[in-house]
């Protein structure tokens, strides 16, 4: 396959323990994330992109009743995980969809996926929009030179860093056309129970398939469901920060501009 969505999933989460299989209108985050992103064309194919760990052999099952692969690596080196399912399914571009992102745009997997096809970039990010929304695009080759310099097992957190502050590879900011979407008060990462409880309303007020503007327009006319989870921002920013990897290189010289 050319070009792969490759959605991390696990199932310690101890903030919301098993998120990825709690339920809203009878189907699981997981599965509403599957069903979201298979609406974006020009990719090849879905791997859902688990851990060693004994407590994610039920994410097994789940792909294989969602019908994608699976693939299962190191538990806290997303990177290596990511190199070593690549080299598994032979994929030359992947965008990423975190399994927290539930409401990930398909547009925005499009463009990046078509970005990743018609440029040179090593790396697409999405600025100016909801935070949950958006993909990350890596090419493989630049992913495979990451792994062989970073000099750092835990990449579970921030593991972009490699790609942006190593002065070493070509990154691409993307930002929708449509000034609606380019709003980052919006939350739409599954990390708390008041982000589930939101995520619930959105499903309750809007009927599939439905799109980022949507949801968007729903919680601009409707203020009190967006202070649903407006509490945990400050404290995901500062879990987030606090966990998040901090670039370390091989001593090799040629591999690191930085000194």
């Amino acid at each position: 396959m050319s070009t792969a969505i490759f959605v991390p999933v696990r199932l310690s989460s101890t903030r919301l323990p098993s998120k990825a299989l709690r339920k809203i209108q009878g189907k699981t985050c997981i599965q509403h994330l599957v069903d979201r992103v298979r609406r974006a064309r020009r990719i090849d194919s879905i791997v859902l992109c688990t851990t060693t760990n004994k407590a994610d052999d039920e994410l097994i099952d789940v792909a294989k009743k969602l019908g994608i692969a699976c693939f299962r690596g190191d538990e806290i080196d997303v990177l290596e995980r990511y190199q070593q399912a690549a080299r598994t399914f032979g994929v030359k571009n992947i965008v990423n969809v975190d399994g927290d992102d539930i409401f990930c745009e398909p547009s925005f997997i499009e463009i990046t996926s078509a970005t990743l096809d018609s440029t040179k970039t090593d790396c697409i990010l999405w600025k100016d929009v909801p935070l949950g929304s958006s993909p990350v695009g890596i090419r493989v080759s630049a992913l495979e030179k990451v792994c062989s310099i970073k000099d750092v097992v835990n990449t579970e957190t921030g593991w972009t860093k490699f790609f942006t502050e190593t002065g070493m590879f070509d990154i691409t900011h993307l930002s929708p056309g449509d000034p609606e979407l380019r709003d980052t008060h919006i939350r739409l990462t599954l990390d708390y129970e008041e982000d589930l409880r939101l995520f619930e309303q959105i499903y309750n007020n809007l009927q599939e398939p439905f799109m980022l503007k949507d949801i968007v327009r729903l919680l601009h006319s409707k203020p009190d469901l967006m202070k649903m989870n407006e509490k945990v921002k400050e404290v995901y920013m500062q879990n987030f920060n606090s966990k998040a990897v901090k670039v370390k290189l091989k001593s090799n010289p040629e591999n690191n501009p930085q000194k």
